[in-house]
């Protein structure tokens, strides 16, 4: 089926594809190819039924370097966000390694998105702060308020409810405080108060920021930074303020690890503690401490037979049979059988649509799938791969440079052209994609 797209995606995608080399991030779903059948089970398994209900999973991602991992978890994102439910992506790596729980929270609480209904909403602002910006203007036009309209005193004094109860039991209280703060000065500057320098210090110690203020401490009662023994209690706490008081259905968080898994030398302090970190993420969130929340870590298959292995108790909760439709509650999602050449070819059908609506060209669509199937076979033969075994950053990178050429003519290439064009047209070594 040809998808649908406006001509400012396609330009945008375009653009990210020819001057970075890497998934197209949020806009990832419109070249996604192969995996749309267990997509669509785990968009009714977990952000139609069991999110809504509270019920928490956790699914481990596992693909070689360039097999369509961060392609997978943009796609999910996406079916996730046309169900109401909210999405954060974090990348693993030197801003958030994955033995620091404080870095997690800051990382997941800064990539923040909220859910969108169509491509118009779709926005690189992110972040715990533009989530509950986006709910409170959400609400105020369900009220019938509209942007640029002064805010009645009704609408005003009915939002402000979801901020002004008080929570007892929660499970961070400097947190509840600071998440009840927040909803009330964004209110404000909605509503047209203009923002302090007490509003960003607030934003900057939700988001995990090392500040201690006067101004907090007298505003908000916030006088502790986050500290890793805090971090997860903390997230618990905004999960839960964003389910109970504002009424989000659900949550999915994922981190892809893209070819970081030498981030920590094998068997040092740091390894071991990032290995505890997701272990006791898994734990807590299986028993319900972060409610209806779907937690995916992605990383290579090396990962989890070189370094997992060695911690029974987290690889018995990964396993070691892969999902398949019919079979949603298993963890562990394998990428590599599901690259055909066949979904590569609709990888490239999908970026001629692209290359189609971000330029006007029309393409001679005989030409264009011959070059295609020839583009598949000159890069088996140049990197000797053997059938079905060309994977998505393998084909796209060099595709994406030929339809460039072919929008000024189009023609037949033979295997042989597209054999030498994949030799003169490299991935950059410094291009980090998983």
């Amino acid at each position: 089926m040809p998808i649908e797209i406006s001509r400012t995606s396609a330009k945008k995608i375009r653009s990210q594809l020819m001057n970075f080399a890497v998934a197209p991030g949020q806009y990832a779903h419109f070249i996604n190819a192969g995996t749309g059948n267990i997509l669509s089970v785990l968009e009714t398994e977990y952000f139609q039924e069991e999110l809504p209900e509270g019920i928490s999973c956790f699914k481990y991602l596992e693909g070689d370097y360039g097999s369509g991992k961060t392609q997978f978890i943009h796609s999910l994102a996406e079916h996730a966000r046309t169900n109401d439910i909210v999405t954060s992506i974090v990348n693993i790596g030197q801003e958030c390694p994955f033995n620091s729980q404080a870095s997690i929270y800051k990382n997941i609480m800064s990539s923040f998105l909220p859910p969108s209904q169509d491509e118009k909403n779709i926005t690189d602002a992110k972040g715990i702060d533009v989530l509950i910006h986006s709910w409170i203007t959400d609400k105020l036009h369900e009220l019938g308020w509209t942007t640029g309209q002064e805010v009645s005193a009704m609408a005003y004094q009915q939002i402000e409810k979801a901020f002004s109860q008080s929570w007892i039991g929660a499970p961070d209280s400097q947190m509840a405080f600071a998440l009840r703060g927040l909803g009330k000065r964004l209110l404000a500057q909605i509503s047209g108060a203009q923002d302090s320098i007490l509003d960003s210090e607030l934003v900057s110690w939700i988001k995990g920021g090392n500040i201690r203020s006067k101004n907090l401490k007298d505003n908000y009662s916030l006088h502790e930074p986050i500290r890793d023994e805090t971090a997860f209690t903390r997230l618990k706490t905004v999960i839960e303020f964003l389910r109970t008081r504002l009424g989000f259905k659900g949550f999915f968080v994922a981190f892809d690890e893209g070819t970081r898994t030498n981030t920590f030398r094998r068997g040092s302090v740091k390894q071991k503690q990032a290995i505890e970190n997701m272990l006791t993420m898994i734990n807590e969130n299986a028993e319900g401490q972060f409610g209806g929340v779907m937690f995916l870590y992605a990383a290579t298959p090396d990962f989890r037979s070189d370094v997992i292995q060695n911690y029974p108790a987290l690889f018995d909760r990964i396993g070691s049979v892969a999902f398949v439709p019919g079979r949603p509650m298993t963890p562990l999602i394998a990428l590599e059988s599901l690259n055909t050449e066949k979904v590569i070819k609709e990888i490239g059908e999908n970026l001629l649509t692209i290359f189609a609506k971000a330029d006007g060209t029309e393409w001679d669509q005989d030409i264009q799938i011959k070059n295609i199937l020839s583009m598949i076979e000159g890069i088996k033969n140049v990197e000797y791969l053997e059938e079905d075994n060309v994977s998505p950053r393998h084909f796209v990178y060099p595709y994406c440079r030929l339809l460039e050429l072919q929008k000024l003519e189009q023609k037949i290439i033979s295997v042989k052209d597209a054999e030498n064009f994949v030799q003169t047209h490299t991935i950059p070594d410094s291009v980090d994609e998983g």
